[in-house]
């Protein structure tokens, strides 16, 4: 057998959750960019950017570039 040289990487796939692009669909606003209902007594109104995505749609998916290591 070939010895190690430490460099060897992880094998990896990509996510399912995010297909490959790092980010998801907003699980607040379902992918619209806008509230679907006035929320939190009124603080958020329906119809206004998304207060979670802020009505970009879609949110990272935190610190990894969309492929996920598998052993």
């Amino acid at each position: 057998a070939a010895p190690s040289n430490g460099n060897s990487k992880p094998n990896s796939v990509i996510c399912a959750d995010c297909d490959g692009n790092g980010s998801s669909l907003c699980s607040q606003c379902k992918g619209s960019g806008v509230n679907s209902a006035d929320l939190s007594n009124g603080q958020f109104k329906a119809a206004d950017s998304c207060w979670l995505c802020g009505g970009r749609k879609e949110l990272l998916r935190g610190n990894y570039n969309g492929a996920v290591a598998v052993s």
